[in-house]
């Protein structure tokens, strides 16, 4: 103990040697902005006393001037050093020492925490990271770029928000094989956001931070997380800015996380308008209806499944061998397998169906409409074809001038989502789901979640038309990148 005592008395006048060299030149610069500042007082002095005041002012002011001048010649920087030095070698002891630094570090840790806690106002860059296609060539055409134009707010009830994670539909595929182009390309003339064509930024859904919103929006306020889908013809949600209606946009489920809450919004709408829109069915028509949903486990499927198990309906679902456990675990009744059965033969030996959900395509529509019972409803998700995609030159400029007319006359649907000859997209949607989700009945299925620089695989992966559930791109750098196969991605 007497060892470390000795040690600590040797620094401590080492430090004194020190603190008299740094004191010495500390003094020298300390005079030396004393004279500065008594010249410049003088000259002030001078000017004050050269101008003509009323008396009361004049005179508070020369004694305020006079009092400064007081206490700058009676600052003495030498003194106060040797003071400050006695002080601290003679009456801070280490108990001083060890509590001030432990008060120190406590102190910092505190702020740290309520830093944390405070709102930091986010600015989106000039350019930002998209996935895009460059061209009407199908996927060969999609790829990963750096140096889009990140939007910006330009109408009071738009929100702009921070992309962490966005899900992919196999609509986008369709979207770069030039799918909408006409009507994209005549809204594009009046979103300022866009310029020209190309590229065309891809995504359907998405879940993020908002950045900033409109003078006029009341949904969601500037920090909040929140979770979108995007109709066909609005700009994309593979980027990490986006610019929405407030219309389109709802808070997330605290329950999910970020590649959970990307990987439901537009598989929501195309459920709901299924189910609920054409198939008239909802939480108090369901019970005891048979449901049939064809392929189960895309991203429509799964949450076709939960809706109709949890409003009380009885579902049967066909889907791949390899997904029959999950189709089970999403509640659904009776599960066929398409790939070691024959799954026509195995309806025919079903009960005939209220409503049919054809995910797959035309390939299924005569079989679907023969296991329906007369007076039921047969309803298809996939994406038909556009008579404004074929129009020519003279049809396209009549279109060119529709879409004019329609813009001006009615609501953009730029600024208002809502519904263009197609499923209805809105965030109110959202809004009714959330209490199934926040109680567990409608979760989420992420298949594969990529980095935003490895979209191009994720695109590879979805063309293969293997996957299970929804496949999510990440733009957020902190997210771990998590393969869930066939699992549930659920947060509790």
């Amino acid at each position: 103990m007497d060892h470390l005592l000795f040690l600590a008395q040797e620094r401590v006048e080492s430090a004194q040697l020190s603190l008299r060299s740094v004191s010495s030149h500390l003094s020298t610069s300390l005079i030396s902005f004393r004279n500065g500042v008594r010249g410049t007082y003088a000259e002030y002095l001078n000017a004050i006393r050269n101008q003509t005041f009323s008396g009361e002012l004049a005179e508070k002011m020369r004694e305020w001037l006079a009092r400064i001048k007081e206490a700058l010649c009676a600052l003495r920087p030498s003194e106060l050093y040797e003071r400050c030095l006695v002080f601290f070698l003679t009456e801070v002891t280490r108990t001083h020492i060890y509590f001030g630094g432990a008060c120190f570090v406590l102190g910092g840790l505190f702020g740290l925490a309520v830093g944390m806690r405070l709102h930091t106002s986010i600015v989106a860059p000039q350019r930002m990271r998209a996935v895009v296609a460059n061209s009407y060539r199908g996927i060969e055409a999609i790829g990963v770029v750096e140096d889009v134009v990140a939007p910006r707010i330009t109408e009071p009830h738009q929100v702009l928000i921070q992309v962490k994670a966005a899900g992919i539909d196999y609509l986008d595929i369709k979207i770069a094989e030039g799918y909408g182009r006409v009507l994209r390309k005549q809204l594009n003339k009046y979103n300022p956001n866009i310029e020209g064509e190309f590229p065309v930024v891809l995504g359907r859904d998405c879940s993020g931070v908002v950045v900033a919103i409109g003078k006029s929006v009341s949904r969601v306020d500037q920090g909040e997380e929140v979770w979108l889908a995007a109709p066909f013809y609005h700009t994309g949600t593979l980027s990490e800015y986006i610019v929405v209606s407030e219309e389109l946009v709802a808070l997330k489920p605290t329950q999910l996380t970020f590649e959970g809450a990307a990987a439901l919004p537009y598989s929501i709408m195309m459920a709901w308008d299924a189910l609920v829109s054409q198939g008239g069915l909802g939480p108090e028509t369901s019970s005891g209806k048979r449901v049939l949903v064809h392929a189960g486990v895309s991203g429509v499927g799964v949450v076709a499944i939960q809706l109709a198990r949890a409003w009380g309906g009885n579902v049967t679902t066909t889907v791949s061998s390899r997904a029959a456990p999950l189709a089970h675990m999403l509640g659904a009744d009776d599960v066929i397998t398409y790939d070691n059965t024959n799954f026509e033969k195995e309806l025919m030996l079903r009960e005939k169906y209220d409503l049919i959900l054809n995910t797959v395509g035309q390939v299924l529509h005569e079989s679907c409409l023969k296991h329906c019972v007369p007076g039921g409803v047969v309803v298809t998700t996939t994406a038909s074809h556009l008579a404004s995609d074929s129009y020519g030159y003279i049809m396209g400029g009549l279109y060119s001038v529709y879409m004019r007319a329609r813009y001006w006359f009615t609501k953009s649907p730029w600024l208002t989502g809502g519904r263009w000859e197609n499923v209805e997209v809105n965030g109110k949607v959202l809004e009714k789901i959330l209490p199934l989700v926040e109680s567990g009945r409608l979760q989420a299925v992420v298949d594969k979640a990529y980095s935003a620089q490895d979209a191009e695989v994720a695109f590879g992966h979805i063309a293969k038309g293997e996957q299970i559930g929804k496949t999510v791109v990440r733009f957020s750098i902190n997210s771990p990148v998590r393969n869930l196969g066939m699992a549930f991605w659920q947060d509790h």
